[in-house]
């Protein structure tokens, strides 16, 4: 018989304080690009190429791409860009990738 435990520290970690106005701009990009992914997935699943609509609309959001990539590699440009864009606590940085990764397989 197996036992699942689960431990949450409470107040653990901190982020940074952020304006009002740059929260909403942060989560509007991400959103758009969450639109942009589901769109990009359904090509792939197709086996079709990235409309270049959508393309356009990855570059206005700082996302690097050309008509030549094939749409998994776009889902992984997506990927990196909304890593950008994502919170991070105060004091995670470089050599603490493993605290990284228990944040985000805790959500």
């Amino acid at each position: 018989m197996a036992t699942f435990v689960r431990n949450r520290v409470l107040h653990q970690l901190q982020w940074a304080p952020e304006t009002e106005t740059y929260r909403a701009r942060r989560r509007e990009i991400l959103c758009e690009l969450d639109g942009l992914l589901v769109q990009i997935e359904e090509m792939n699943l197709r086996g079709l190429p990235t409309p270049p609509r959508v393309l356009a609309q990855l570059r206005r959001c700082g996302v690097a791409v050309s008509p030549e990539d094939p749409p998994a590699d776009v889902v992984e440009a997506v990927f990196a860009a909304q890593e950008r864009f994502m919170r991070q606590p105060l004091g995670i940085g470089p050599g603490r990738e493993e605290l990284r990764l228990k944040g985000r397989l805790a959500s």
